[in-house]
């Protein structure tokens, strides 16, 4: 569990590093545009250029991100489904195994109840040999 959680969490800050510097990039060339020795109409129209640019790679990276976790959800779906399936499995065979048990169980009760009754017959007949016998 805790090798999950180191892993999920190195993914958390390669996601961090990757934002951090895709800010920073913005932000410098943002910046280079609006120091560039240019006439206004031509940096507005190269912000409006690049700004469309970067939202269309945004929705680019995106929809590749919200693919990848779609399949991971699905294939998250699919293991739930198959350890509910060998679960169901386990819990049948068990049950099956129960039933077997008990009736192994059951006859063995039968026999010695048998040996039991024959014991305790013996007994009486004994008891009843040693009482005529000091009668």
């Amino acid at each position: 569990m805790n090798m999950e959680n180191g892993k999920n969490n190195g993914k958390s800050n390669a996601l961090g590093i990757l934002t951090a510097l895709a800010v920073g990039l913005s932000a410098g060339f943002i910046a280079g545009i609006l120091l560039a020795p240019k006439p206004g109409k031509e940096t507005r129209q190269q912000l409006k250029e690049k700004s469309e640019e970067m939202i269309e790679k945004s929705k680019e990276g995106l929809d590749t991100i919200m693919g990848k976790t779609k399949g991971y959800v699905d294939m998250g779906k699919s293991k739930l489904a198959e350890m509910k399936s060998k679960g169901e499995e386990f819990v049948e065979k068990s049950k099956e195994k129960i039933v077997d048990i008990s009736k192994v169980v059951g006859s063995r009760a039968g026999d010695a109840k048998k040996k039991i009754n024959k014991v305790i017959e013996k007994g009486k007949n004994t008891a009843k040999k040693v009482k005529k016998d000091l009668s």
